[in-house]
């Protein structure tokens, strides 16, 4: 696999379903997102974490992917923090599950899951950070 490849696979599980998350228009921020179609985007960013080198020009990698997950207020923030909390378990163990059963080209270690909840004062929407660690083979 690469990374790029990596990146796909993560993004396709946010954007299928039980999720059916729309892709931001940037990977860097939700600055350019209008905020009529926030809610339910998602972004992704890809880390490198480490390497442990191979054979053959083969490499064991682990890159920390950051997804970004946005839901409006909609008038009830109590209702949308607890929606962002059960999507933080949901999409870690989506990820799990893709590279365990669905594609079978990279896992997730134990160690190195974290997630956050942020609302910056004035915005309308408030966002997830889940950062899930993914392993896996690749070529150099």
């Amino acid at each position: 696999m690469t990374s790029e490849e990596i990146r796909d696979r993560v993004s396709s599980v946010c954007a299928s379903q039980p999720f059916g998350f729309t892709r931001a228009q940037t990977p860097f921020s939700f600055d350019l997102q209008p905020t009529g179609v926030i809610d339910e985007v998602f972004r992704l960013e890809q880390e490198a974490a480490g390497v442990i080198g191979g054979f053959s020009f083969t490499e064991e990698r682990t890159d920390l992917v950051h997804l970004w997950v946005a839901r409006k207020h909609a008038g009830d923030p109590e209702r949308t923090y607890t929606q962002l909390l059960t999507d933080a378990s949901s999409l870690r163990a989506a990820v799990i599950r893709d590279g365990c059963d669905v594609s079978g080209e990279y896992c997730v270690p134990d160690e190195g899951s974290a997630y956050s909840l942020q609302r910056e004062p004035g915005r309308e929407f408030a966002v997830l950070r889940v950062t899930v660690p993914v392993n896996y083979e690749t070529t150099v």
